[in-house]
């Protein structure tokens, strides 16, 4: 049990773990998250974000909160080209929407109006 507890809220019981729940847990979906360990009923890591709210710890997703990843119906390079740079390659941004970004051979964003 862990110090300076000595019941839980809901009535549940106060569970004694093995280890420090949070000693085995992560959360890759909010690398900011931060660990609270549960002792009420059961021995389990709670993840919450920077606004004080339980964290997506399942979101695997490289977007921003405030452009969640899309399901695209098809890939949005698919027939796309890059009049500017016509030698760009396309890499598909589902971030907020089926979007293309383009890159020249030394690796350079480039910006394009995409024709398909």
């Amino acid at each position: 049990m862990p110090a300076g507890k000595s019941r839980c809220s809901d009535g549940a019981p106060i569970v004694d773990c093995f280890a420090d729940p949070c000693s085995r847990s992560a959360c890759p979906g909010d690398k900011s998250a931060t660990c609270v360990s549960n002792y009420c009923g059961e021995c389990t890591a709670l993840w919450y974000g920077a606004d004080g709210n339980l964290a997506n710890c399942n979101n695997t997703s490289s977007c921003p909160p405030d452009q969640p990843e899309v399901q695209c119906f098809a890939d949005p390079c698919q027939g796309a080209t890059c009049s500017a740079y016509p030698n760009a390659t396309c890499a598909a941004n589902y971030c907020g929407g089926c979007n293309t970004e383009w890159f020249t051979d030394s690796g350079k964003q480039v910006q394009c109006e995409t024709t398909s």
